[in-house]
Formats: structure tokens, C-alpha cells, sequence
């Protein structure tokens, strides 16, 4: 695996579902070393950085545009994370990479690939293989996302509108996440693989929000085949509340909270 004593950038890329996040966190869980983190074109809908940033907010994340940041990071001795979606052409890493390089910082690239296949352009980019279970799209793969900021989720709604979705009624899906906020003020992580039993959901450590509609990020990423992004657009505000029955169920549940014995919270599973 990676030597982290010894490496300053290491370049990730790989198929939606993959694991490339969930190394990371495996990876850097309970150290406190410097890391700066970049994911290019993932700047209206980032929902990666917005959990990684919960996680290890001592983390410093680019933005596009920011890769001078990401060389001056590395010259001053911090670790760069260079995550590259399935959606983003290896070349166009590749000058940053190769620039990090001629500087003399080492860099290594990983890439996840599906044990189902043995030849890919990652196979011929990576240092280094990490094969995993993923089936293989048959068609053409599609990338949608809708960032959600203010909107907040009634969590029947929101679990119809999940199951709908992973069970294919708006294509067939390799990949969906996103993170949503529900009636109770609490902000969720939710995440689905194709091959998967069951979806995982995560709540996320954020402060209740019960004034009005959410300034934070909230947002989904749909990664499949024939989507029909006009559908889910359509069908997400269905699932969302007006404000009139926000601030009714926000003056609620504040007054709830007031009470000494008061533990009600939504369930969400």
C-alpha cells in the first residue's frame, strides 16, 4: 500500500461505487497530518468533500482553479489528494501530476478498477490496482446531479423516492449518493452500489437546523444508464416541504426540545 512517510501526492481514480472514499477515510482515521484535497469538476455537487470535510475538518479542500494552492500545499509539507472521478480524463491530471513530479515530490496513482475486467486506461495509468466487485455497465454511463441547499426532505417522501430510484424506475443505476436534510434538522448521508443489498445511510455530524431553510450544502449524484434526469427533477420537490409546513414542523419540534423528557427524532432507515 501507499508509505505515507514518503509519498506527497497520490492521484485516485476509478468507477463510481468503487471505494476510492472510503480508502481515504480508512487511510487517514485518527491521524492529524496535514492533507489537502482536490477533486476536479465536482464543484456544483461535491458530496464527497462535504462528508470528508465533517470527518477531518482539519483538511484543506480545493476548489477548480485552485491548483496553484495544491503545489504551494505540497511545497510546505502537506499531503495532496488528487481524486479523479470516472468522469474526468486521466490526461487532464496528468500535468499536475507530472509538474508535482519534475519538482521532486513523489507521487503515486492508484486506481479501482472491477475485477471483471483485465485492460483499461487506469490499468495502464496506476502505480498501483485495487480490484474490486462492481458489475459493468452494459450502455453508455450518465452522471446526474441536483444540488438540494435549502431544501428539506419529509422522509416518507425521501424513502419512496430512494427506493424508486435504486430499483431502476429512473434508469438503470450504478451508483446514487447524496446528502439530505429531513424535518428533524438532521443532515444524512445516504449511498447506494449497484449489487448492493441495501442502501447505507449515515447521519452526519452537523448542529440541528430548525430556523428556516438550511445555508449548508445538501445534494444528489445519480451515476447510470438511459436516466431520465427530467423525471427526478420533477419528483424531488414532491418529496420537499413548502414553507409554510417547514416553519410549522420546525416550531414544532422546537418546542419539543424544550420539554426536559423530549427524545422525538424521525426515524430514518
Amino acid at each position: 500500500m501507499i508509505d505515507w512517510t514518503t509519498t506527497a501526492i497520490v492521484a485516485i481514480a476509478g468507477l463510481a461505487g468503487s471505494g476510492k472514499t472510503q480508502w481515504l477515510r480508512q487511510q487517514f482515521q485518527g491521524k492529524t497530518v496535514p492533507v489537502t484535497y482536490f477533486a476536479p469538476r465536482t464543484v456544483d455537487c461535491a458530496i464527497d468533500r462535504h462528508c470528508l470535510a465533517l470527518e477531518f475538518p482539519h483538511w484543506q479542500f480545493l476548489e477548480e482553479g485552485q491548483e496553484i494552492e495544491l503545489i504551494r500545499a505540497v511545497e510546505q509539507g502537506a499531503i495532496a489528494i488528487l481524486e479523479l472521478g470516472f468522469y474526468v480524463a486521466l490526461a487532464s491530471g496528468e500535468e499536475l501530476l507530472k509538474a508535482l513530479e519534475e519538482a521532486g515530490f513523489p507521487c503515486q496513482r492508484l486506481a479501482f478498477v472491477s475485477e471483471q475486467i483485465a485492460s483499461s486506461p487506469w490499468h495502464d495509468w496506476a502505480d498501483q490496482l485495487i480490484e474490486v466487485p462492481l458489475p459493468l455497465p452494459t450502455n453508455e454511463i450518465q452522471v446526474w446531479r441536483s444540488p438540494l441547499r435549502g431544501q428539506v426532505f419529509d422522509p416518507a417522501s425521501l424513502n419512496i423516492f430512494w427506493d424508486e430510484l435504486t430499483a431502476g424506475a429512473y434508469g438503470q443505476i450504478q451508483r446514487a449518493k447524496g446528502i439530505v436534510e429531513i424535518i428533524d434538522g438532521r443532515a444524512f448521508y445516504l449511498d447506494y452500489v449497484a449489487g448492493m443489498a441495501d442502501s447505507f445511510y449515515r447521519e452526519l455530524p452537523c448542529e440541528l437546523w430548525l430556523e428556516g431553510r438550511p445555508e449548508r450544502f445538501s445534494g444528489l449524484e445519480v451515476v447510470g444508464t438511459q436516466l431520465d434526469g427530467r423525471q427526478m427533477a420533477a419528483t424531488i420537490p414532491d418529496c420537499c416541504l413548502n414553507d409554510e409546513l417547514l416553519a410549522y414542523y420546525q416550531g414544532q419540534i422546537r418546542r419539543q426540545r424544550q420539554q426536559p423528557d423530549s427524545k422525538q427524532q424521525y426515524a430514518y432507515t
